[in-house]
């Protein structure tokens, strides 16, 4: 019921944050259509930016709005867990690229610096929290992605002439948001999965689910491997465009790029390290450890009805 009550609490508040950035760009805009929208200006469109950040960092996850979705996912449903990872923290980005870099842009460097340390500082809390995590779903909630970072990376780059590594950039943020859609639709599934057939989360009392559940093993495996970054993971062309995009920035250009950059392909690179680590121990544990209880020892295989699902997930990943 706490989870219930603080992630509709949050949910509201960033509406509302939203909802009144959008009326005060409509208001000073003069026009209540995105088209008909006129010259903005610039300090409406720094309040807009600041409101609209945290009303769409809240529902991506973003630090320190992140709160209600370790506290959501573990109670949701297993589908319902599923469609919030999957659609709703995208969705949450997507707000951000409508309209803080499209609708607002081109942003002053300062917006692209505060996408890229509040995308890492997330990415590596998230990381760090799921790698002591021992309830699979929430280790899968707190399993975090560098979307935000290559988000700053392309405002960074861009407003400091860098237009090809820019371009990179946020060709790494789209396609990292499609693999975020699937490996983590994936994971969950599978996780719900794992739940029907033993009732449990807790990775300390799994364990030889490789025998008992192999296709659900399998496909929790596709999940891991899209989420670690991997080679053949979903997610491994999005991050090396991401880091390519980083050191390829033409640093002779401007001081601040010089700093953010390396300092950025530090936090891709230990978050990606983290990520394996979280990953390695929810598959080894879960899947190939002995069961270290009852239910884990009497597992069965997920119904037909359930891998349609896991199935479908795992060939968007693939693709």
């Amino acid at each position: 019921r706490s989870a219930v009550v603080f992630s509709a609490v949050m949910t509201q508040l960033g509406f509302v944050t939203i909802l009144l950035g959008l009326m005060l760009l409509a208001a000073a805009g003069g026009a209540d259509r995105f088209a008909d929208l006129s010259s903005v200006p610039p300090g409406v469109r720094t309040a807009v930016f600041v409101l609209t950040l945290a009303g769409f960092g809240s529902k991506s996850g973003l630090l320190p709005l992140h709160a209600w979705l370790p506290r959501a996912h573990p109670e949701a449903p297993s589908p319902v867990s599923a469609l919030m990872s999957a659609a709703m923290v995208n969705l949450g980005i997507y707000g951000i690229i409508r309209f803080d870099l499209q609708l607002l842009g081109p942003g002053p460097r300062w917006w692209g610096v505060t996408l890229l340390v509040v995308g890492a500082v997330s990415a590596l809390y998230g990381v760090l929290q799921a790698s002591v995590a021992t309830d699979l779903k929430r280790l899968l909630a707190y399993s975090t992605v560098e979307i935000c970072v290559a988000l700053g990376a392309a405002t960074l780059l861009a407003a400091s002439g860098a237009a090809s590594a820019a371009t990179v950039a946020m060709a790494a943020a789209l396609l990292h948001l499609a693999a975020h859609a699937g490996f983590k639709c994936l994971g969950f599934l599978c996780a719900g999965s794992v739940l029907a057939s033993t009732g449990l989360r807790d990775l300390d009392r799994l364990g030889g689910l490789a025998r008992r559940m192999p296709a659900t093993t399998i496909l929790f495996g596709v999940a891991a491997l899209g989420a670690s970054g991997l080679p053949l993971g979903a997610g491994f062309v999005s991050e090396w465009l991401l880091v390519q995009s980083l050191i390829h920035a033409p640093l002779h250009r401007d001081t601040l790029v010089a700093l953010a950059t390396p300092l950025a392909v530090g936090a891709v690179a230990l978050t990606a390290g983290l990520g394996v680590a979280a990953r390695v121990e929810a598959f080894g544990g879960g899947g190939l450890a002995r069961p270290r209880s009852d239910a884990a020892a009497g597992a069965r295989e997920a119904p037909s009805s359930m891998l349609i699902g896991m199935v479908a997930a795992a060939g968007a990943c693939v693709v």
